[in-house]
């Protein structure tokens, strides 16, 4: 049962990963295409703020990303194995998510 178990995390360990590599991909490229717009000089103000925006808003869906992976694969275990150790973890992951 426990070998199942260790199969099936790592089998999310990974899909968590290739999502989150897949996200990276996508903020490199927008921060790609900001940069050549701004050494261009091409596009407005408005149009470069709105690029950043959106670079913005996917570092976020990042972190929230990452922040769920944590939850699913990190989390549950330790709970199992540590309390105390896992809501410390817990309370410094969510003390850098609002800082």
């Amino acid at each position: 049962m426990a070998e199942v178990r260790a199969a099936t995390q790592q089998a999310d360990r990974c899909n968590y990963n290739r999502k989150t590599v897949n996200r990276l991909r996508r903020i490199q490229g927008q921060l790609t295409a900001l940069e050549a717009m701004i050494v261009a000089d091409h596009g407005s103000c408005e149009e470069r703020v709105l690029r950043a925006r959106t670079i913005e808003k996917g570092l976020t869906s990042l972190i929230n990303h990452l922040f769920d992976c944590y939850l699913e694969n990190t989390l549950q275990g330790a709970l199992a194995d540590d309390p105390a150790g896992a809501a410390a973890d817990l309370q410094k992951i969510l003390k850098l998510i609002n800082s």
